[in-house]
């Protein structure tokens, strides 16, 4: 072998070796990415089980289904979040949920009115902070999606295998391990990277509340037709 051929096989060698430095960088990066989304989803589903026991605290707070329903109906909200999780608890479960929560207040009913009040703006600020967080997660999704497409285009393993074929003089070998054109494309499935789909079971969307402050007049009035002593 001359010193043209030496230096063509060199050259050879370092393409290959760069495609191949070059894809596992770049999967390592996209492995990374998703790991992170997982992360965050996650974190979500933590954030939204916190969100359904603000709710089912709000639930016994009211003490009935028909306050519930009023309640729901004054939010515009027809289906009442986590209230088969509230139905499905026991007596003592569903009490507990106020075990922690503080009261203030001159009379029964004004301490009755700031529970309802307390409980209901920390569950719209929870609720906003999960529709950002929301966004956020399908933005990432978007954003990595796009790079898992630019990757599978960059790094078609057929192509590639034709492209290493062609600079080894055609043969019928795709590679010096002995891959074969049949086997290029089963190749190519498995190391192409699957792009994320997230149901609404893996990310469900937080529902949208009022601010208190927009709400508050007819809360308070719905408050003082169910108030019981």
């Amino acid at each position: 072998m001359d010193e043209v051929d030496q230096a063509l096989e060199a050259l050879k060698f370092h393409i290959k070796k760069e495609i191949v430095d070059n894809y596992f960088a770049d999967r390592v990066y996209l492995e990374e990415d998703t790991e992170l989304l997982h992360q965050e989803l996650e974190a979500y589903a933590g954030d939204m089980a916190s969100l359904g026991q603000r709710f089912m605290a709000l639930y016994q707070a009211l003490g009935s289904e028909k306050a519930c329903a009023l309640m729901m109906e004054v939010l515009n909200i027809k289906d009442w979040p986590f209230y088969p999780e509230y139905s499905n608890l026991s007596a003592r479960d569903q009490q507990d949920l106020l075990k922690k929560t503080r009261r203030h207040g001159l009379t029964a009913y004004s301490r009755f009115r700031n529970l309802i009040f307390d409980l209901y703006e920390g569950l719209q600020q929870e609720s906003v902070k999960l529709q950002e967080a929301y966004n956020k997660i399908q933005t990432h999704v978007r954003l990595l999606n796009e790079d898992i497409n630019k990757f599978n285009l960059s790094y078609d393993f057929g192509l590639i295998a034709a492209q290493l074929e062609a600079m080894d003089g055609g043969r019928d070998e795709a590679m010096s391990g002995g891959l074969f054109a049949p086997e290029r494309e089963e190749l190519s499935t498995r190391m192409r990277c699957k792009r994320q789909h997230l149901t609404d079971e893996q990310l469900p969307p937080a529902p949208t509340l009022p601010p208190l402050a927009e709400v508050k007049g007819k809360l308070a009035a719905l408050l003082e037709r169910i108030y019981t002593p």
